[in-house]
This record gives C-alpha cells, sequence and structure tokens, in this order.
C-alpha cells in the first residue's frame, strides 16, 4: 500500500476521533451519574438527557468512524519500509 493512501487514511480517522471524542467522553459521564444518582433526582433526568443526546450524536458518528477505522486497516502498510 502506498504511503499517501496510508497518511489519508491516518488523517481522516484522527479527524474522525477529534469529532467522536467529546460526545463520546459526554456519554461516559452521564453514565457515571445515572450509576451513582437517586433516580428521582434533577441531576439523574439531566444526564439522562445528556446520554440521550450524546447518543443520538454518536449513532451517525460510529457508522464514519468504523469506515474511517476499516479503511485505515486496509491501508496499513505490510511492513515498517513502506512507512
Amino acid at each position: 500500500m502506498t504511503t499517501v493512501a496510508y497518511q489519508k487514511s491516518l488523517v481522516s480517522l484522527q479527524r474522525h476521533l477529534v469529532d467522536y471524542r467529546p460526545y463520546l467522553e459526554r456519554a461516559i459521564a452521564a453514565v457515571k451519574i445515572l450509576e451513582t444518582t437517586d433516580p428521582a433526582s434533577e441531576e439523574f433526568s439531566d444526564a439522562l438527557a445528556e446520554l440521550h443526546v450524546s447518543a443520538t450524536v454518536l449513532e451517525p458518528y460510529s457508522e464514519g468512524m468504523v469506515e474511517a477505522i476499516d479503511q485505515y486497516t486496509e491501508d496499513l502498510p505490510d511492513d515498517d519500509s513502506d512507512l
């Protein structure tokens, strides 16, 4: 595989990670609150809403992330000499 294709795949993967990570972190934070907070509390309701938004946003991003990972692994050089 050419170095150019590999580099393009790496840039695409990194771009997806930049977009994906903030929503993933928000979802994880919301899950932690849901695990430790009284379900009758406003904090629980807010965390549930945050998780819903994050999950809704992450769903299409996840498809793009999977495609970026697949493309990156397909474009990986067979050995280090191609880098």
